[in-house]
């Protein structure tokens, strides 16, 4: 496998473990297990939106899809349906983070509908990364030449380069880490802030740490 894919799949398995977390600590809280914190959620937010948006979907859009509708014409079908899925991406975090702000400031009144923005998002990132495996990744592979694969991996690795900003992928590690600090275990290193009457569940012998190898989170 070339660089580039390596790295493309790493930030897949990256997002990957983000939403995992979103989706299971909105669970508990749904069924009231949980207490929300609107701090991981701030956290979650900025990285689904900004992880995205200008640090991943450059190397695509810019990079590796120009490319590949030259090389694999037959992907281009698909490589239109992931871009304009990019676009509405900044769309749907757009609206998650007002929907968030009306949560804070309604209370539970406003959950359900951050709750069901929610869900929705995250099932369509999962079927967009989901795609670009099935598809993409596989056509990159069978299409693309040595000559192609030398400049985009060193295209890739500009992307995180100091004159684009603070060094992207160092920041985003960071925030990273700040969300699996701040959910709570099993989902993540903090400790559970569950409501004071919650309903009982079975206690598990769960192995936490394999819990957050799987996760990537360490």
């Amino acid at each position: 496998m070339t660089a580039a894919l390596s790295v493309l799949q790493r930030e897949h398995r990256a997002l990957a473990a983000v939403l995992y977390c979103f989706e299971q600590v909105l669970g508990e809280i749904r069924l009231k297990r949980l207490e929300p914190d609107f701090a991981l959620f701030e956290s979650i937010l900025q990285y689904i939106q900004d992880f995205p948006d200008r640090f991943h979907h450059p190397k695509e859009d810019e990079i590796l899809f120009p490319l590949l509708r030259e090389r694999a014409p037959t992907v281009r079908k698909t490589l239109d349906e992931l871009q304009e899925q990019h676009h509405e991406g900044v769309r749907l975090t757009s609206e998650l983070r007002w929907r968030l702000a009306a949560w804070k400031d309604s209370g539970d009144s406003a959950f359900s509908a951050f709750d069901e923005a929610a869900r929705l998002f995250i099932d369509g990132q999962r079927r967009h990364i989901a795609l670009e495996e099935r598809e993409i990744i596989p056509a990159a592979r069978q299409a693309l030449t040595a000559w192609d694969w030398a400049n985009v991996n060193q295209a890739f690795a500009s992307n995180d380069d100091p004159l684009f900003g603070r060094r992207p992928k160092a920041a985003f590690d960071a925030l990273f880490s700040k969300i699996a600090s701040l959910a709570p275990e099993p989902h993540g290193l903090a400790a559970r802030k569950e409501p004071a009457s919650r309903p009982a569940v079975a206690e598990r012998d769960v192995d936490w740490r394999t819990r957050l190898v799987d996760l990537h989170w360490i």
